[in-house]
């Protein structure tokens, strides 16, 4: 068998179209289609359906199935070798949203490379959804998701931390919109804020709907109202601003307020939000496939978040001008 052929297979059964995998190899389309007829021929079936389009076969998803755990017993095998030899060296493959990296990365790197300067971190920036399915996949080592189902996925988590969700606004805003009645707003949303009393106000929409925009569109189809939008952006990261200017409502995750909140007016109330009359928040997982072999260095990064996280547990951000 040629290892090489099979991995053009399974490159190919990415995209399932020749013309574009061999570009992306940057290999002629001839060189390509003969990988697959030397697999074909070895294996003495048709992989590939040609007509109307590139289509798997059966007999090629049972290929590309053993293509894969081959790949990670491969990794598996390396990583194994690389502790027996040398475990100062390597390469260790994160996916997490891009917010989650700038909260948690730069202590977390600094402590790391003290210990293993010469093992390369690769980030992927991708939602939660997108990096449960790296992991799943076995194309990463780890990833930080929120609100993982790792029972439903087969994958293995790490630890497990809260993440709690909340509201910002500043006096200025709500005074334009509730005058002298805000004291009473706030004293009512002092253990939370109910966003059915804040209906009036416009607000910053994350576009990026991960699952925090997920739950706080719940918050809104609770509280019986669409919301007003002043602005909408990807990420939550120009919240500190919209704040300050006193221009919309924000909401953001305990993860990322900590990193924000000395930069943020005096005036800006951060409520928890309510979601079903309880503050909501995150379940923030560091998972992995249950199938990948975590060598040492893998472990020693996997504490160090583990530790990092468990700060979000004691910092209590909630601030309200009463």
């Amino acid at each position: 068998m040629d290892l090489n052929s099979l991995y053009y297979f399974i490159e190919t059964a990415k995209e399932l179209n020749i013309t574009q995998t061999a570009k992306r190899l940057n290999m002629t389309q001839q060189t390509l289609s003969n990988h697959i007829a030397r697999l074909e021929e070895y294996y003495e079936a048709k992989l590939f359906y040609r007509h109307p389009k590139l289509q798997l076969t059966h007999a090629g998803k049972e290929v590309l199935s053993f293509a894969h755990q081959l790949q990670q017993e491969e990794a598996n095998l390396k990583a194994v070798l690389v502790d027996t030899v040398r475990s100062d060296v390597g390469e260790i493959s994160l996916s997490a949203s891009s917010p989650r990296f700038n909260y948690y990365l730069p202590d977390v790197l600094k402590r790391f490379s003290g210990r293993y300067p010469n093992v390369t971190i690769d980030l992927i920036d991708r939602t939660s959804d997108a990096s449960e399915k790296l992991v799943q996949k076995n194309q990463v080592d780890f990833a930080v998701t929120v609100d993982t189902d790792a029972k439903r996925l087969g994958l293995n988590v790490k630890s497990t931390h809260p993440d709690p969700v909340y509201f910002c606004v500043s006096d200025r805003l709500l005074y334009k919109y509730y005058g002298e009645s805000i004291q009473a707003l706030k004293e009512k949303s002092v253990n939370g804020a109910d966003l059915a009393d804040f209906a009036m106000i416009p607000y910053l929409i994350v576009t990026a709907q991960g699952r925090m925009g997920k739950r706080i569109d719940e918050c809104f189809s609770e509280a019986g109202y669409t919301p007003r939008v002043y602005l909408k952006a990807t990420y939550t990261t120009i919240m500190g601003p919209l704040c300050n200017a006193a221009l919309a409502g924000c909401f953001t995750s305990h993860m990322n307020l900590s990193r924000w909140k000395a930069q943020i007016d005096a005036d800006v109330n951060i409520f928890p939000l309510l979601r079903h009359g309880k503050p909501l928040s995150l379940e923030l997982c560091v998972i992995y496939n249950k199938q990948r072999y975590l060598n040492h260095h893998c472990r020693f990064f996997l504490d160090l978040l583990d530790e990092q996280f468990s700060t979000i547990e004691e910092e209590k951000l909630t601030h309200i001008n009463i």
